[in-house]
């Protein structure tokens, strides 16, 4: 069930915004992948909590009236960020982050560099996380081509 405007959720500083921006629990892929290759208590994930709210407001109907994708000027005005952020016991922190435009071209790019990395470099048989198949920082690297940037900072 897609979360409700009604879930409590918490509120995260991020880079461009004035204010903390609000965000409410959300089943994203990491949630699945990270534990697969990080040691970790617990993954969690989180959307903005007024994108959280209109996943919760979808219906059958609405779906359909959606296009079945953006058109290329909604794409290329489109920025996407993802946060990560990892603690220890002791309370240290590191986050990571990476920002980038037209998610739907980042996709693709980075679907075509991993089945070339595959074929090129190939990777340890099973399924793997990328993280675990590719060296994070060069496939980042990578995607600058594409318009993303990262980086990594102890807090």
């Amino acid at each position: 069930m897609p979360p409700s405007s009604s879930r409590p959720s918490s509120s995260i500083a991020l880079p461009g915004e004035p204010d903390k921006v609000e965000v409410a629990s959300f089943a994203l892929p990491g949630v699945v992948t990270v534990p697969r290759h990080v040691r970790a208590r617990r993954v969690r994930g989180a959307i903005r909590a007024e994108v959280a709210a209109l996943f919760g407001g979808l219906t059958a109907e609405v779906v359909e009236t959606v296009p079945e994708r953006p058109d290329e000027a909604s794409r290329a005005a489109a920025r996407w960020f993802m946060l990560a952020e990892a603690s220890d016991r002791s309370g240290r922190t590191v986050r990571g982050e990476v920002t980038g435009t037209d998610a739907y071209g980042t996709t693709a790019v980075l679907a075509v560099e991993g089945a070339r990395r595959l074929v090129a470099d190939g990777a340890p048989a099973g399924t793997r996380a990328p993280a675990e198949a590719f060296d994070p920082a060069d496939l980042l690297g990578f995607l600058a081509a594409a318009g993303a940037s990262w980086r990594v900072e102890a807090a």
